[in-house]
């Protein structure tokens, strides 16, 4: 098996009382894009700067490429890093910010000068290198700001929620050019965020965080599809949540209706949460021609552009609440409208179940 570039081993990290980060442990390899993904205070950002050195850890350790790092300066390990805030030198310019750090390395001037020149042409801005930053777009800075970093060429790029203080369409436009650049440099790269759609587009894999604990790690289909708690279903993408009753191996009572669906560690009688994606639940109209079907009122229509939102309830359903997502063209032909009574479909491999009583703390 391939040796890990990145060994974090039983990370735990305390101020005072407080416990930031509870005994971590995570391998990533060579060339990887991870993301760190959880809400704020989850200990993201604290396991960022243990690894970089920047605040050194309460016990356990960090290897990097074999080599133990775990007590060691910044100056002193192999990174390079990016901040939200930019972080660039506003009396310098666009060249001078991003050879900052050869020059400090007493590298000669042409090498300077020729790095500086391929990374300028890199990032897209070959004619930038004599602006100032105030010169530049917030998302021209940001890629300065990428540039600075990898001048060094680091062995491990660390992104400290690069894009968020940038407009949506910026935002969406970098986290492409971050990832192709990723991929061609094939540099090691932990990118933190607390947004899900970031970490799904760009990561190879996610670490899941929540107090100061993973949750869960794996690519974004796992994550996504296969979620190891309700926290992380509930974190990433919208979920419907419907209290269950497994009435057999195979079969939860939801309302008025048995729907099939796969069981995992539940006895029956026990009480769940069924956990269902809205785009999981199809619309089948006046017809029920499908297993696990049920009929449910539609309460409201919410137009999205390329789909639309329903909010169901009623009929089979009883008291419960689901919402599903229709795709604008099948919502033209069914001609769905509020109280209309309308038939669903929920596949049973697509009904996750979750103990009952979860806190969302």
């Amino acid at each position: 098996m391939t040796t890990p570039y990145l060994r974090v081993r039983n990370l735990t990290k305390r101020f005072g009382d407080f416990t930031a980060l509870d005994d971590v442990s995570i391998d990533l390899y060579q060339g990887e894009f991870v993301c760190f993904l959880g809400p704020s205070g989850c200990g993201k950002t604290t396991l960022l700067r243990a690894i970089s050195g920047l605040d050194i850890q309460t016990h356990g350790t960090v290897e990097q490429n074999g080599h133990d790092i775990s007590a060691l300066p910044p100056a002193k390990r192999d990174f390079g890093i990016v901040f939200q805030s930019y972080a660039l030198f506003q009396n310098l310019t666009v060249a001078r910010n991003i050879a900052y750090g050869l020059e400090n390395r007493k590298q000669p001037k042409e090498a300077i000068r020729r790095r500086v020149q391929e990374l300028l042409e890199l990032i897209g801005l070959p004619a930038s290198g004599n602006k100032y930053p105030s010169q530049l777009s917030g998302g021209q800075q940001q890629r300065v700001a990428l540039a600075r970093a990898l001048a060094v060429s680091p062995g491990l790029l660390l992104l400290d929620e690069p894009l968020s203080a940038l407009d949506a369409k910026v935002r969406v436009y970098l986290r492409d050019e971050i990832k192709a650049l990723q991929r061609r440099l094939g540099i090691t790269t932990i990118m933190i965020t607390h947004d899900q759609e970031e970490a799904i587009s760009m990561a190879d894999r996610i670490v899941v965080m929540r107090a100061g604990k993973i949750e869960q790690i794996g690519t974004p289909l796992e994550i996504y599809h296969q979620p190891a708690s309700l926290f992380v279903a509930e974190f990433i993408g919208a979920m419907n949540l419907l209290p269950a009753l497994l009435v057999q191996q195979g079969e939860i009572q939801l309302g008025q209706t048995r729907l099939a669906c796969t069981v995992n560690g539940f006895a029956p009688g026990t009480a769940v949460q069924a956990a269902v994606r809205p785009e999981d639940v199809v619309c089948t109209g006046r017809t029920n021609g499908h297993a696990n079907s049920f009929r449910a009122e539609v309460r409201d229509l919410e137009f999205m552009g390329p789909f639309f939102w329903l909010s169901l309830s009623g009929g089979e359903l009883g008291e419960h609440r689901l919402r599903a997502q229709l795709p604008s063209q099948r919502a033209r032909e069914l001609d769905l409208r509020p109280r209309d009574s309308t038939h669903l479909h929920i596949p049973a491999e697509h009904i996750r179940l979750f103990p009952e009583g979860y806190s969302h703390g």
